[in-house]
């Protein structure tokens, strides 16, 4: 496949009501997150512009928000507060536009956030190889790699019975308010689950870059190399 033509590709900052369909009917998750700055991607196929202008199909959407849990903000760097870090929670983007256009967008959401999140120092995502993710797109965006060891507990996958999809423990938390094999048994006792596959991890600095060199002498997990 070709590379994305970047000049037809249009990122406007939106709300939930413009892209909850694509998230909850097309993303794997299919279920809405918290989130505060929401970006829908859109192509601009230029076939009537004579009759009106840029003609926009949406195509897809970018969605970050807090991290869910102090314990994340605190598992980067002790000094970090809620303010000052995002999540990117939420990709995805129809496919036939071009092979590097997920990391070309993520790419231009974050250079947005900085005046959109002035506040945010750094930006924490995951990449579930549960469902074949590695972390591609973060990594030709250079985002830094912090492994797939981080977390003490084990978490699990959940499927309701006579269902075909397995679900993540964050999406069953959403719906049943726990996550954790007890509480999630003693709701749906016939509840199927496996081991989840631990997440790999990839940070990004939005702060300057003196304070970028300083707070990754603090970071609690050191930088991997990509593997």
């Amino acid at each position: 496949m070709k590379y994305c033509d970047t000049s037809k590709i249009v990122i406007e900052r939106t709300n939930k009501d413009v892209v909850y369909n694509i998230i909850t009917k097309k993303h794997y998750a299919n279920t809405w997150t918290a989130s505060s700055d929401i970006y829908a991607i859109y192509y601009d196929s230029g076939e009537h512009q004579f009759f009106s202008g840029k003609e926009l199909k949406l195509i897809g959407c970018v969605i970050y928000g807090n991290p869910v849990g102090f314990r994340v903000i605190k598992s980067i760097c002790d000094e970090l507060t809620d303010k000052d870090v995002l999540e990117l929670k939420r990709l995805w983007i129809e496919d036939g536009y071009g092979k590097n256009i997920e990391s070309y967008c993520i790419a231009q959401t974050l250079k947005m956030l900085k005046k959109d999140s002035p506040q945010t120092k750094v930006v924490i995502s995951y990449a579930d190889p549960s469902v074949n993710h590695k972390g591609i797109i973060y990594r030709a965006s250079n985002w830094l790699y912090q492994g797939n060891e981080i977390g003490a507990a084990d978490a699990y996958m959940y499927r309701y019975p006579n269902t075909d999809n397995w679900l993540s423990d964050r999406a069953i938390g959403e719906q049943l308010g726990t996550n954790g094999l007890k509480g999630v048994l003693d709701k749906i006792p016939d509840m199927e689950y496996k081991k989840k596959l631990r997440k790999h991890r990839y940070i990004y600095f939005l702060c300057s870059k003196k304070e970028k060199k300083r707070l990754i002498k603090e970071l609690k997990h050191p930088l991997c190399n990509y593997n």
